[in-house]
């Protein structure tokens, strides 16, 4: 990958063309979401495609159970080969699994494709998360009208994108032949060729400097493109030491019980190395017991996992569509076993080695009894103080995860969520010209304001229910002067009239974006306090203009600061631009209700389907909802943090009282002594409850 952005088909060439030889580069675009028609049936289904080039299979080592893979020769004419391999899953889900599958056609966006292969089993993509149904190369791109996950420098998306440098979309992978390095070398040359004609076209000397800097980069491909190894690392981290914890309080439960057991059996002991018995058979025998005792426990364990795993990652992950990969496996099963062995071997070891130090002599005339609790006693209470040291260290972090997911709950997302509810559709998928979607816009609005229940509705490019990941960057404020190496980056959305009054985004200063901030009028954007602060300090932004390479919008509002994704996280910089000036596919309608926004869903869903019964409509969900279930994480973490403290507890106690019980019982005659010669009762609990403080 390039350290920032992504690549443009003709650089992708010019870099395959580069490559050393035997090392193999491939593209691919991001998913995309089409509506699949097949000749003969009335149903329009949603499906994730993806464009790729016709390397993909093959440098992946994929196969294809049924038919054939894409090849080169798919990706050598501009929207002149339209077929496509399917994934198993949607081969079985929408055909059926029938076998005549192969030459079917089927629509892409209203555009006929071929199916000419299905791809073996297992195999759903590059990307993890987001498991792909159907690829086409990468030539049909202005054909099914893929306009999504890209950056664009002065191009025009709207034509096709595979000739143009301007418009990068594509994500590289690199099979090395042998040597990273020298791949990665050869190709940074035809690279920083690249960056150099770039630059040579740029005037502005930050801008220029900024794309000589760019580099590429080699990430491990060996599971696939993710965004999920950095979300879930800090708490798969910390669930893994939260483990290892409960593993050291259990071993020492063990140790105990096999100090204790061991310590009870030192007659026996005596008397079975008095008549002949080796040490070392007496150790491996209670070593073996010690060994017994720790597999069974990693078998219940494993057994536990089974039934909790696939529970406890589809908690965590929520909405991700990513079939659980637990399984009882060799490895797996191996892993639990080793180390179960390794627990029963360090912590039934030392038991076993101090039981057979006894002196016959002295133990077969005192029957293995202690007068005053022997060194057996002792050597378990370290194992206890470390126990309720972990315990409490657990207790700790529990108490602190839920104190910190209530604040985080207590934040204020700047909008008010508690009558939101939205509807997410995919006006894109479903063939909608640009030039067409604001009549599309209004009349859905229209229709879903005469709902009973609704108070208003507004249109989105991203809603706040999934926050935005469109940045414009390259921008010019009027009356800013960036720094050397400074990127002016904004996060940009575009809504419809009446958002911010719909959302319930405090306006600050300024007015709504309204029906008259139309294509006839000046660009306007409403912009929040977050840009405010940071490039119009000790300024009244209202009537200053920004824009990419000259400024030519106007900013009409500022309106408060909204977290829409990550709560925790500050607010950044953002714009709102008018729908109607700047006419993209819409995502969301967002519905301000009276009353339960819940309680509008299934009417919601039917309004929709009157506007457009081909429209996609994904979801409908409340705001509240969608905060908790960004939320999801973090709560994950406290309650396994505050199960885990309280088991721990529980574990430490018994512990504790085993010890305490054990010690009671060998220091029976101590204490008849004790209370012999004038000790009371009270005496007797104070003693042993010091010992155990």
């Amino acid at each position: 990958r390039p350290s920032a952005g992504r690549f443009s088909y003709p650089l992708f060439q010019r870099l395959r063309a580069g490559v050393p030889q035997g090392s193999e580069l491939f593209a691919m675009s991001r998913l995309m979401r089409t509506n699949t028609f097949v000749a003969g049936e009335h149903e329009i289904t949603p499906a994730r495609t993806q464009l790729v080039s016709g390397s993909f299979f093959r440098v992946l080592g994929v196969r294809a159970v049924r038919g054939r893979i894409l090849s080169e020769e798919d990706n050598r004419q501009l929207d002149g080969n339209p077929v496509t391999v399917i994934a198993e899953g949607f081969w079985k889900r929408r055909f059926g699994g029938t076998e005549d599958v192969i030459g079917r056609s089927i629509q892409l966006n209203g555009c006929n494709f071929t199916i000419v292969g299905v791809i073996q089993t297992g195999f759903t993509g590059a990307w993890v998360e987001t498991p792909s149904d159907l690829w086409i190369p990468l030539t049909m791109q202005h054909a099914v009208r893929y306009e999504q996950n890209y950056s664009n420098s002065d191009g025009d998306s709207r034509k096709p994108w595979l000739p143009q440098e301007q418009i990068r979309w594509l994500d590289i992978v690199l099979r090395a032949a042998a040597n990273r390095a020298q791949a990665l070398s050869a190709l940074n040359v035809t690279f920083q060729q690249d960056r150099e004609r770039e630059a040579g076209l740029l005037t502005n000397p930050a801008e220029k400097r900024l794309a000589l800097e760019h580099k590429l980069v080699l990430d491990p491909f060996a599971h696939g493109f993710s965004n999920l190894r950095k979300q879930f690392e800090a708490p798969l981290l910390l669930l893994m030491a939260m483990v290892g914890a409960m593993l050291l309080i259990a071993c020492a439960n063990l140790a105990n019980l096999m100090l204790a057991r061991s310590a009870a059996r030192q007659r026996e002991i005596a008397v079975r190395m008095s008549i002949g018995a080796g040490r070392a058979r007496l150790v491996r025998q209670l070593l073996t017991e010690s060994l017994v005792i720790a597999l069974l426990g990693g078998a219940a364990g494993v057994l536990v996992a089974r039934w909790t795993v696939d529970v406890l990652v589809r908690f965590a992950l929520g909405r991700l569509d990513i079939p659980p990969a637990f399984a009882l496996d060799w490895p797996v099963l191996a892993f639990a076993a080793g180390l179960s062995f390794l627990t029963g071997i360090l912590f039934g070891l030392l038991p076993a080695v101090r039981v057979t130090r006894v002196e016959l002599g002295r133990t077969l005339q005192t029957g293995g009894r202690n007068l005053t609790g022997g060194s057996q006693s002792s050597g378990m209470r370290p194992l206890v103080i470390a126990q309720v040291a972990l315990s409490l260290t657990l207790l700790l972090a529990a108490g602190l995860f839920s104190r910190s997911l209530r604040n985080v709950t207590q934040i204020d997302p700047g909008f008010d969520e508690a009558h939101l509810v939205s509807a997410v559709i995919d006006p894109h998928s479903a063939g909608y010209p640009v030039n067409e979607l604001p009549g599309l816009y209004q009349r859905l609005v229209e229709r879903i304001r005469t709902l009973p229940g609704v108070a208003s509705a507004a249109a989105a490019v991203c809603g706040l229910e999934a926050g935005c990941n469109s940045f414009s960057d390259g921008i010019q404020v009027e009356g800013y002067q960036a720094r050397v190496g400074e990127q002016v980056l904004f996060q940009e959305n575009v809504v419809g009239p009446g958002y911010f009054a719909n959302a319930g985004i405090p306006l600050h200063a300024g007015r709504d974006i309204d029906v008259h901030d139309d294509l006839h009028g000046r660009r306007v954007a409403v912009i929040n306090e977050a840009l405010a602060r940071r490039y119009f300090p000790n300024r009244n932004p209202l009537g200053m203009r920004f824009g990419y390479k000259k400024p030519d919008t106007e900013i009409i509002g500022v309106v408060g600061d909204v977290r829409v994704t990550r709560l925790q996280e500050p607010a950044v910089p953002m714009v709102w631009y008018a729908l109607s000036q700047k006419p993209d596919y819409a995502e969301t309608i967002d519905v301000r209700t009276a009353g339960d926004p819940a309680s509008i869903a299934s009417a919601l869903r039917e309004a929709i389907r009157e506007v457009d019964p081909n429209l996609p409509l994904e979801r409908v969900i409340t705001l509240r909802d969608q905060i908790g279930s960004n939320l999801r994480q973090e709560r994950l973490i406290a309650y396994l943090t505050s199960a885990f403290g309280l088991l721990a507890l529980i574990l430490a106690s018994v512990g504790l009282y085993g010890v305490m019980s054990y010690g009671v019982a060998r220091r029976t005659s101590e204490i008849g002594v004790r209370m012999a010669i004038g000790a009371g009762q009270r005496d007797v609990l104070w003693m042993m409850l010091r010992e155990s403080l």
